[in-house]
């Protein structure tokens, strides 16, 4: 189940989880993230997705338990790379996204390069 993203109202080849676009964002990289719901008042879920500028999946996560309601009251921008997100009536999750790239040690003290897509983690703060 996935609806298909516009982009200046033309229909892109990108889909992405869920019915309603709540919010997007632009990430200091270039990066879009999106935050999609299910509009569906019982059983609500958010869904963030990350897209490159060719609008391709980078990263996806869903925040969703079964018999629960996940309902977005708000979101507030801690820095370049983290979301504080409230939910009703008093839950708050972070939402981080994190780099391509990261330094590993190595065998002997050399370092190797490790390098995975990006990511996005979520917590619960409260």
């Amino acid at each position: 189940m996935q609806t298909r993203l516009l982009q200046n109202g033309v229909p892109t080849a990108c889909q992405v989880p869920g019915y309603r676009l709540l919010h997007q964002f632009r990430t200091e990289t270039g990066d879009y993230l999106l935050i999609c719901d299910w509009d569906c008042p019982f059983e609500e879920a958010s869904e963030f997705v990350l897209l490159n500028r060719e609008l391709q999946v980078l990263a996806r996560r869903s925040l969703a338990l079964p018999y629960a309601s996940f309902v977005l009251d708000g979101v507030e921008i801690v820095s370049p790379d983290e979301l504080r997100l409230n939910y009703y009536p008093d839950q708050q999750w972070a939402l981080r996204v994190t780099g391509p790239i990261q330094w590993l040690p190595g065998f002997l003290g050399r370092c190797r390069f490790l390098r995975w897509s990006r990511r996005l983690r979520l917590r619960r703060l409260a």
